[in-house]
């Protein structure tokens, strides 16, 4: 990471709020997770056709007569990005701290028909990655019973010899290694 800067974002508080509990419960900073996102973000933000001068004022308007509680939020960013983002949000006559606030609000609640909230995922799918695998095991075009998902490493007596059975390298050295167990045995010492 290139030269780095501070910057003070003021979020809606509950978004602030909760993204910290969500990047705190995945096990990273906030300030991480942004500075690596928020390139590729950007690429969108500079997709997006920038707002006529009576929109940015309805937008300067309505960040001022918000009467939302707003939470301070420091974020140290690599300089290439804080700049190139500030750059944009004068090219797009959005506030840098709009910006962030519908960032941290696709990350917190997600986009109703794109996607489910994204840090929300991915909590869930830390505490437990098998959930949404089994959920898909079981209700899929092609269910796949599986109570054991361990059963690879469960081997009963049939298995056992059905293996010896087939594979004489390893039946041979199975043998001597039972072998060697039962000489290695207290009462053949």
């Amino acid at each position: 990471m290139g030269a780095t800067i501070r910057i003070t974002a003021f979020i809606e508080e509950e978004r602030a709020r909760k993204f910290t509990a969500l990047t705190s419960q995945i096990g990273v900073s906030g300030t991480a997770l942004l500075n690596r996102a928020l390139p590729a973000e950007l690429n969108y933000l500079a997709e997006v056709p920038a707002n006529s001068e009576s929109g940015a004022a309805l937008g300067r308007f309505i960040d001022e007569f918000d009467d939302d509680k707003y939470r301070r939020l420091n974020i140290t960013l690599d300089r290439t990005h804080a700049e190139r983002m500030d750059q944009l949000c004068r090219e797009k006559r959005v506030s840098r701290d709009s910006f962030l606030g519908a960032f941290l609000a696709f990350l917190v609640y997600g986009e109703q028909g794109v996607c489910e909230a994204p840090l929300k995922k991915i909590s869930e799918m830390l505490v437990n990655p098998r959930h949404e695998y089994e959920e898909k095991r079981r209700s899929g075009p092609e269910a796949v019973p599986q109570d054991n998902p361990y059963r690879f490493l469960h081997h009963d007596e049939e298995e056992v010899n059905g293996m010896l059975q087939f594979a004489p390298k390893f039946r041979r050295a199975w043998r001597e290694e039972e072998e060697a167990k039962k000489d290695r045995t207290p009462e053949n010492k």
